[in-house]
């Protein structure tokens, strides 16, 4: 046979059947049988038959809730030189048992992802080790508003808070021309201004003094001023402070955060480091406020912001202490015990956590249980009874403010892409599956 004759590869599709689904879409609860074949949901409908499947390429649901899979819109996996608190095999595991099949990763990594090589490196790191699928952002700073057209991540990222390094007025305006903009909303002035006065204080209270709600405000209306401006798309990450909601218009979207939504002042005094974040847990007021506008539709996403750190740096005082809370292995589970108690539904989970995510970041294939969509797909418990004990956490980050809560709901399997990943309790994908998901059809302005 000549050395250069290949035989083809002849295809053989895998086929699955999920009988008795109750599917779950933004409109409502559907019930029917779902066929998956090779990666993609081939038919929904009910009654469908077997065809000669056996065994375990059928699943009998028995009338459990089904939902796509999630879409993490923010999470930190530690990889490159941090990869001692979280990397993309560990983190990603945490994502998978909590019900996420998709992730988007954040840039401030060591080295930060702010040139295409490091991009491209990031992508080949999390191709060896991911067992969901993600995307990427990439930071942009002062100096590198070149990469906008040499790139192509989920988002641009930019920390006004400066921790990427400094970001001026032209480089944001810039960049938010472009389109594709997330923010960081904290305004660095004001933050420089509190540290000379404020961080040799041990209380952690005064973190919220040094990131204090005014810094978020200010960011938030300059964001959202030059968006209305270009009538381009901003993301405004993890909204904290009430006044802020005050400046979300019809060209921004926003999200909020586990912590944000359910914990106050009281559990940063109570919990100190391992409640210490950014933005700052903020007052009962706050708190009620983003419900309020969670619930009326004003804020799009509910987001982990995952950001883990060893358990020896969380019990740092004050000042040396790093930000961050591990929220993969619980977020789900906490929004669960609220649908539970009738705080949000089913079909909000759907939107805030699947929908919104797939349609403001334009991933496609993502976000819904429909025929011709990837076959992500998870199943529900919500009677399952449950305790939040981080250290049976995937992720390194053996913490917790939520170490203790009592849950009920959880993740009984996952399905990526047409492949049974996680069942009952036990991740079963190959590290390494997770595919990095290229984003198609956006605009931009350079």
């Amino acid at each position: 046979m000549p050395e250069n004759f290949y035989m083809p590869h002849v295809l053989y599709l895998i086929l699955m059947l999920l009988k008795n689904c109750k599917i779950i879409s933004r409109e409502g609860m559907t019930a029917a049988d779902i066929l998956i074949e090779g990666e993609k949901i081939k038919k929904i409908g009910k009654d469908i038959k077997r065809n000669g499947l056996k065994g375990e390429d059928v699943i009998n649901v028995k009338n459990l809730p089904v939902i796509p899979g999630l879409i993490d819109a923010h999470v930190h996996m530690r990889d490159f030189k941090e990869s001692f608190k979280e990397d993309f095999f560990t983190g990603t595991k945490a994502a998978i048992a909590g019900g996420f099949t998709t992730i988007i990763d954040m840039p401030n990594t060591n080295p930060p992802v702010t040139d295409k090589k490091t991009f491209d490196d990031r992508i080949a790191t999390a191709e060896r080790k991911a067992v969901v699928d993600f995307c990427l952002n990439f930071g942009i700073k002062d100096g590198n508003l070149e990469m906008i057209s040499k790139v192509n991540p989920a988002s641009f990222k930019i920390y006004m808070d400066g921790s990427l390094g400094r970001v001026g007025d032209d480089t944001l305006e810039h960049a938010v021309r472009s389109g594709r903009v997330a923010v960081h909303p904290e305004d660095a002035g004001i933050i420089e201004r509190n540290l000379k006065y404020l961080n040799d204080r041990e209380d952690f209270l005064f973190h919220g003094n040094i990131r204090e709600p005014k810094a978020e405000e200010v960011a938030v209306k300059k964001a959202s001023m030059l968006a209305k401006k270009y009538k381009k798309s901003v993301h405004l990450c993890h909204i904290s402070y009430r006044k802020s909601l005050n400046y979300l218009n019809e060209y921004t979207t926003s999200e909020v955060t586990p912590h944000h939504l359910l914990l106050t002042e009281s559990d940063l005094k109570e919990k100190e480091g391992f409640a210490k974040t950014n933005p700052p847990i903020r007052s009962p007021l706050d708190l009620r406020a983003l419900w309020t506008a969670l619930k009326a539709g004003r804020i799009d996403i509910i987001a982990s912001d995952h950001a883990p750190h060893t358990v020896s740096e969380k019990e740092e005082d004050m000042p040396e202490c790093p930000s961050g809370i591990p929220n993969l292995d619980v977020t789900l589970k906490l929004m669960l015990t609220l649908v539970n108690r009738r705080t949000l539904s089913l079909t909000d989970i759907v939107r805030l956590m699947a929908k919104n995510p797939a349609r403001i970041f334009k991933i496609k294939g993502k976000g819904e249980i429909r025929e011709g969509m990837d076959a992500d797909i998870v199943i529900l418990d919500m009677k399952e009874k449950g305790k939040i004990e981080a250290d049976e956490f995937y992720s390194k980050a053996k913490y917790s403010p939520f170490e203790g809560w009592k849950t009920t709901g959880g993740v009984r399997q996952v399905i990526l892409r047409g492949t049974l990943a996680f069942d009952d309790g036990e991740i079963i994908i190959n590290k390494g599956s997770g595919r990095y998901m290229e984003i198609e059809g956006v605009e931009g302005d350079t």
